[in-house]
């Protein structure tokens, strides 16, 4: 029985050194998730929203999402929910690591940083500056020389750790004074038309048991 208990633990190591290391802060470092749908792989961020994602490869249906609890990945099965703004939203059970968004345009002064998961198990980071130009306009950001995935996470930072700016939605070669490669983002004015689509605001809730013995409420099918 303990050789089984000490193995079932193993997995856990790493999270359990965090969960009980008596730290009152919680980790936030890495607010990005990976979404398997039934048409692809989508990046995703987690946020005060949910996990949004762009939609580009399904917009409903099952999903599986890699996220980060803590220093820890972990995989969670959802269902892919519209917003009624250009983010979709993969709704799971559980907690993720959660960002604010950032509540104005962000300004040139700010220090910018687009992150994402490629595998579920690691993540990758690279420091954007917003393009500035002639006949520029709109949320874009200057080709930082490397490649961007489209579903990255734009972050901001602030006093209090990372600030959600975004998701990298396009490439864009663009000619003219200004000519160049430059990449749009969904930016803070997309944050604010999910904020504007109306919801109803109490939802009668139920105990949902779960196959791993954790109990959540979920709202009653109507």
């Amino acid at each position: 029985m303990r050789a089984v208990l000490c193995a079932m633990l193993l997995p856990l190591a790493g999270c359990s050194e965090w969960w009980f290391s008596g730290e009152s802060w919680i980790d936030r470092s890495r607010p990005v998730a990976l979404v398997e749908t039934t048409g692809g792989i989508e990046l995703a961020a987690t946020t005060e929203f949910g996990v949004l994602t762009l939609g580009r490869s399904a917009q409903d249906g099952p999903c599986r999402v890699h996220y980060f609890l803590g220093p820890t990945p972990l995989v969670e099965s959802g269902e892919l929910q519209p917003t009624g703004s250009m983010f979709w939203r993969a709704g799971i059970d559980l907690k993720t690591q959660l960002v604010r968004a950032l509540d104005r345009t962000p300004t040139a002064d700010d220090v910018l940083v687009a992150m994402w998961t490629p595998d579920g198990r690691t993540t990758e980071s690279l420091s954007v500056q917003l393009a500035r130009g002639e006949g520029l306009a709109g949320d874009l950001l200057a080709d930082p020389g490397r490649p961007l995935p489209t579903g990255a996470t734009v972050l901001c930072h602030s006093e209090d750790g990372w600030l959600f700016a975004g998701l990298v939605a396009a490439k864009a070669d663009v000619t003219g004074p200004a000519a160049g490669t430059y990449y749009v983002y969904a930016g803070v004015d997309r944050v604010r038309e999910l904020l504007a689509v109306p919801r109803r605001q109490v939802v009668d809730e139920a105990p949902h048991y779960r196959t791993d013995d954790i109990r959540v409420m979920k709202p009653q099918k109507q």
